[in-house]
């Protein structure tokens, strides 16, 4: 990785760590024989969703080989970062194990929710086996509150009968290849771009990374009204205009959204390393080499265009009770023959280099996703009020869109405003 993306990783690292690590409460370091408590995101119970049926029997197998008992509770990705923080706001209940997704990390390290793990991490048997990403992921200064299981992040799958050549990386080159298809009643591309934080997430905010900005400043606030977001804006707006993407992508749903390409009216789509299942017919056009993963556009004025890269991962709980027993589970499921299958059965890349030698992940698929994320990849961006932010901007922008009167600096200082005062006035 070169050392202009690594920079940018450092900044982004450095929001997620400076907090409060000399005063944050520690865990209860004890031996007592009490129950492992964990909060994940899975149903178990749910036999159609591999995910779970592997956790299910991870958790089954540790306590058949540990002897440590364990109590389980699901709770919405979504969610996790508001029950936790409340929880330990409130001295109510609370586990010891969390997973976490990466964006909503920030948020629990600032309110003091989870354990500085540096040191247990540092001096596991699977460290050295940790791939670089994860440790530039999650560490900053000594300071590390989460292990990464596996990665995964945006792709741009485009059709090689539409695009021969390969997918046009920069604001310029989709505009000309506009002007192509348009005529043919084709569109450049479809992605999901509706009301949804993780629409901004996935899809917005690459956009503006390419200008070297980004939605939140180093405190996690929102930092919308700027040039850069506008010009991410008037990009879309443009697109919409020419009919270089259809109107679905703001006004349908994610399943919806997908539709153009599927039918191949849109020569390229948006999507991630899941939409190789997830997208009808996607991996036989993959297999077959009628569809391959290009660069991300990258707008006017920047260096190179960007794909999220979105880590799940395990966090132990500042106030746990049984904080050994949660480092028992986490060496226990960074092995191998472990995360390779969980790594499979989320569609992303595993967090070791060991899991990585797993024949699965050397077909073209998952060398093609490992390259794409190694050169595009860029973090996702957190904020202590990351859903309410980002869903606020995803109403913003849809209006924007659909309502090229609007000025849009205007607009997005009017927000980032209202946001600031209810979120952030105590800061």
């Amino acid at each position: 990785m070169n050392h202009s993306k690594l920079s940018t990783f450092t900044i982004i690292l450095l929001t997620l760590t400076l907090a409060i690590s000399a005063c944050q409460p520690q865990a209860v370091l004890t031996d007592e024989n009490t129950d492992l408590r964990i909060w994940g995101f899975y149903d178990l119970t749910n036999t159609e969703d591999s995910r779970a049926v592997q956790l299910q029997q991870i958790i089954a197998d540790f306590q058949e080989t540990t002897n440590i008992i364990v109590d389980y509770e699901q709770v919405a990705y979504d969610q996790m970062a508001t029950k936790v923080s409340l929880s330990s706001q409130a001295g109510g209940d609370l586990p010891d194990l969390i997973m976490i997704n990466y964006v909503y990390l920030q948020g629990l390290i600032n309110s003091g929710a989870l354990l500085n793990i540096n040191d247990q991490i540092s001096s596991s048997d699977f460290y050295a086996d940790l791939i670089p990403f994860e440790k530039e992921l999650n560490e900053f200064n000594g300071n590390r509150y989460a292990v990464g299981s596996f990665i995964s992040g945006g792709q741009w799958y485009y059709d090689t009968s539409i695009f021969p050549d390969g997918l046009p990386d920069t604001e310029e080159g989709w505009k000309a290849a506009c002007s192509r298809l348009s005529a043919e009643g084709k569109y450049v591309a479809t992605f999901f771009a509706g009301r949804s934080a993780i629409a901004m997430a996935h899809g917005f905010s690459p956009l503006v990374w390419s200008l070297g900005s980004t939605l939140f400043d180093n405190e996690g606030k929102p930092d919308f009204a700027n040039p850069h977001v506008a010009h991410a804006i008037t990009f879309w707006r443009e697109l919409l205009a020419e009919k270089c993407i259809p109107e679905i992508a703001f006004t349908g749903d994610w399943s919806a959204a997908e539709v153009p390409f599927i039918n191949q009216q849109a020569g390229a789509v948006r999507g991630g390393t899941w939409s190789y299942i997830y997208i009808t017919g996607l991996q036989e056009r993959f297999d077959s080499g009628q569809v391959k993963i290009g660069n991300p556009p990258a707008l006017s004025g920047g260096e190179q265009g960007y794909v999220f890269m979105n880590p799940e991962a395990w966090a132990v709980i500042s106030q746990a009770n049984n904080a050994p027993d949660a480092f028992k589970f986490i060496n226990f499921f960074y092995t191998p023959e472990i995360l390779a299958p969980w790594a499979m059965a989320n569609f992303g890349i595993p967090a070791t280099a060991s899991a990585m030698e797993d024949p699965t992940f050397q077909n073209h698929f998952y060398q093609d996703t490992l390259d794409n994320l190694m050169r595009n990849g860029h973090a996702s961006e957190s904020s202590p009020y990351f859903n309410e932010s980002m869903e606020s901007l995803a109403a913003m922008v849809q209006e924007l869109i659909l309502r090229p009167d609007l000025d849009v600096m205007e607009q997005l200082t009017r927000l980032q405003t209202e946001l600031e005062t209810v979120y952030f006035f105590d800061q």
